[in-house]
């Protein structure tokens, strides 16, 4: 008999019954790191890539499969919203700054704020999401889910929709900044995203919201798209510049 060395409880074979840790614990090391790196995205690899595809090609019949219940196989939508906005803000900047992009200069007088504005978005991106994430769950639940499903199930699914918003700007900025050496950072690349946006948005909701009958459905779900596309444009064009007009 052995004793877990986490919570002291008995144990028998190879894990504890108590709180799930191995028994054998190994001497932190350069290797046991690099080994739990390696576990690490050797073991999100089947659930973190599969949700990224289910929730693109068919995001009606994944969202229909977590909230029933089975949900082995698909990443917690927390972690998954916040590794593919880890991801993409890392290499957005990464890009931006190894090809020294910047961004538009329409009207010389301002182009100092407008550099600093687009700064203060790219250093706290998520806080800048976060709003609209929010209000996106709070239009879709009352345009198109309500009384169906609960707001918190929205807002559940609008992390996965978020996820992988934030995994097609990644792959964007991968094709347009890296391979294309586009500026990522000039106003038609932004018009692209927010197409994107509302295109995403428009295929999440009909896919998953198409077999419920709604009345007036397409209308509700291009409202719902437009209000969505519009409210993060203002969003993440107009907030950080007001934000330092507001602090100064």
């Amino acid at each position: 008999m052995q004793y877990c060395l986490n919570c002291g409880a008995e144990v028998y074979l190879n894990y504890c019954p108590n709180c799930g840790q191995k028994v054998t614990v190994k001497r932190l090391s350069a290797k046991s790191l690099f080994e739990e790196l390696f576990y690490f995205f050797t073991h999100i690899e089947r659930t973190f890539l599969k949700t990224l595809f289910e929730f693109i090609l068919r995001p009606g019949v994944a969202s229909l499969n977590y909230l029933k219940g089975k949900r082995k196989n698909y990443q917690k939508p927390v972690s998954f919203f916040l590794i593919w906005t880890g991801l993409y803000i890392l290499f957005h900047n990464i890009t931006i700054n190894y090809f020294h992009y910047l961004p538009d200069r329409v009207n010389p007088a301002l182009a100092a704020i407008k550099e600093e504005s687009n700064e203060l978005l790219r250093s706290n991106f998520t806080l800048f999401f976060l709003p609209v994430l929010f209000v996106s769950a709070i239009n879709i639940y009352f345009i198109l889910a309500k009384p169906r499903f609960n707001f918190v199930e929205i807002t559940a699914l609008c992390l996965y929709g978020a996820g992988c918003f934030n995994a097609l700007l990644f792959l964007g900025d991968v094709l347009l900044g890296f391979v294309f050496r586009i500026n990522i950072n000039a106003n038609p690349v932004f018009i692209y995203q927010t197409t994107i946006a509302g295109s995403y948005n428009l295929w999440f909701c009909f896919d998953f919201f198409k077999k419920l009958q709604l009345r007036f459905f397409w209308s509700r779900l291009l409202l719902n798209a437009l209000f969505v596309s519009l409210f993060g444009w203002m969003v993440f064009l107009y907030f950080p510049y007001w934000w330092l007009l507001l602090t100064r």
